[in-house]
């Protein structure tokens, strides 16, 4: 694989990891919090990549300190409304709300930093979009409930993150940044964890096997791979790309027999990919393609 698609192929390797994370996360909340989780989650992630990469954050910790601060932060709201949110509406409307931040993402690009996207870039997003509705749209009728609105804030946040991660990685090692944020994110839930830490004798087999593929495919693996394709793919182009999350979750759906089969998903799923695609071809036109924007 050339150099110029490894970025873009980390991105899709993100999305397919996140896509199970759905139906995961909401089994993990009939034994444990939400709050509960996301501190599970987070602090075997920071320990995990801590481990492998202990000596450049040691290094690098001075210039990723502040960074990593502010977008651990971000993250910890971005996950505390997904998680919550999980538990009042299904994992097909999570993952299609969640998708929208690269919606967001475009919207803040162009509003705060007067960015103008490519046209290819433009009609990926807009085949993206009709692809993500596609697929997950819920067949029950679609009401703004406090699910719904939880998780609508997650993706604004979620685009911030992305829009603030594209930045941040210019002057800061990846990886660095990637374990400050667990620790800031990890810190924050335990604290707003009620009654303290759960016990562990709650927490069966299968729970511990849900929270260790979250900590460590989910978070550590997926957040390092999206920090580094970030400093080659810009914030849009990074959205359109994570855009196709909800395809992976519903084939995930299917497979599991949380989904039936439908011609929704073939069209959708072909709108999703292809429009990743395109927004990558559109970005790479750009002049400044291929670095990071200041």
């Amino acid at each position: 694989m050339s150099n110029k698609h490894q970025p873009a192929a980390l991105l899709f390797l993100t999305a397919a990891i996140w896509g199970g994370t759905f139906i995961i996360v909401k089994e993990s909340l009939n034994i444990l919090r939400p709050m509960a989780v996301i501190a599970y989650r987070f602090t075997i992630a920071f320990f995990f990549l801590f481990f492998l990469f202990r000596r450049p954050a040691l290094q690098n910790w001075r210039s990723a300190f502040r960074p990593g601060i502010g977008l651990g932060l971000i993250l910890t709201f971005a996950f505390a409304t997904q998680t919550f949110g999980l538990k009042y509406t299904t994992p097909a409307v999570s993952a299609l709300l969640t998708g929208m931040n690269g919606v967001f993402v475009a919207l803040i690009e162009i509003v705060f930093y007067h960015k103008k996207p490519t046209c290819p870039a433009l009609l990926g997003l807009l085949a993206a979009s009709c692809g993500l509705a596609l697929i997950t749209w819920p067949t029950e009728q679609f009401t703004l409930d406090r699910g719904v609105l939880l998780t609508l804030a997650c993706a604004l946040l979620y685009a911030w993150h992305i829009v603030a991660l594209g930045r941040a990685v210019a002057g800061s090692d990846p990886a660095t940044l990637t374990i400050i944020q667990f620790a800031v994110v990890a810190t924050v839930a335990w604290v707003f964890t009620p009654g303290g830490v759960p016990s562990v004798l709650q927490m069966n087999a299968k729970t511990w096997g849900a929270i260790l593929y979250l900590a460590i495919p989910a978070t550590g693996v997926a957040f390092c791979c999206q920090s580094l394709a970030q400093r080659r793919l810009s914030p849009v182009a990074t959205a359109i790309i994570l855009a196709t999350e909800p395809a992976f979750a519903t084939l995930f759906s299917l497979l599991l027999g949380y989904e039936p089969f439908t011609w929704k998903l073939v069209v959708g799923g072909l709108l999703l990919i292809g429009g990743a695609l395109l927004s990558t071809i559109g970005e790479s036109f750009k002049p400044e393609a291929g670095k990071m924007i200041a």
